[in-house]
C-alpha cells in the first residue's frame, strides 16, 4: 500500500487530524520531514511541523473530509446552537450551598489584615 502526503500541519493540528481521519475509516500516519525529527529531540517540538500521510486510494476521501470539516459555520447558526445549549444548561440546582469563609478568615488573620 502506497502512502502519499495529505498535509503538513503543526503538532497540535496533527494530534487532532490523524485520529479524526482514522475515526472516519481513513488510515493516517504522521511523519516528521527533513530536520523535523532532530528539532523534536533537541527542542521538544518540531519546528517544521508534521506530515500526515494517507493511503493513495484514500487521498481524495481524506481531502473531502478535511474540506467539509473546515467549512465555517455561519454566525446565525452558531448563535442558534449557543442559545439551544443555554436552554439545556438552565436546569441548575434549586439552591447552591453557601461558601464557608472560615478558611478565608483564617488566611486574612494570619497576614494581619483587618476585614
Amino acid at each position: 500500500m502506497k502512502y502519499v502526503q495529505l498535509k503538513n500541519v503543526s503538532e497540535e493540528e496533527a494530534a487532532i487530524i490523524a485520529p479524526l481521519l482514522e475515526a472516519h475509516g481513513i488510515q493516517a500516519e504522521m511523519r516528521y520531514s527533513g530536520l523535523a525529527a532532530p528539532s523534536k529531540v533537541y527542542l521538544g517540538r518540531s519546528v517544521f511541523g508534521n506530515n500526515i500521510y494517507v493511503p493513495e486510494e484514500q487521498l481524495e476521501e481524506a481531502n473531502e473530509l478535511l474540506a467539509e470539516l473546515s467549512k465555517e459555520i455561519p454566525p446565525e447558526e452558531l448563535e442558534a446552537q449557543a442559545l439551544a445549549a443555554g436552554e439545556e444548561s438552565e436546569a441548575a440546582p434549586e439552591s447552591v450551598p453557601a461558601a464557608d469563609n472560615a478558611d478565608f478568615d483564617w488566611q486574612i488573620a494570619d497576614y494581619g489584615v483587618d476585614k
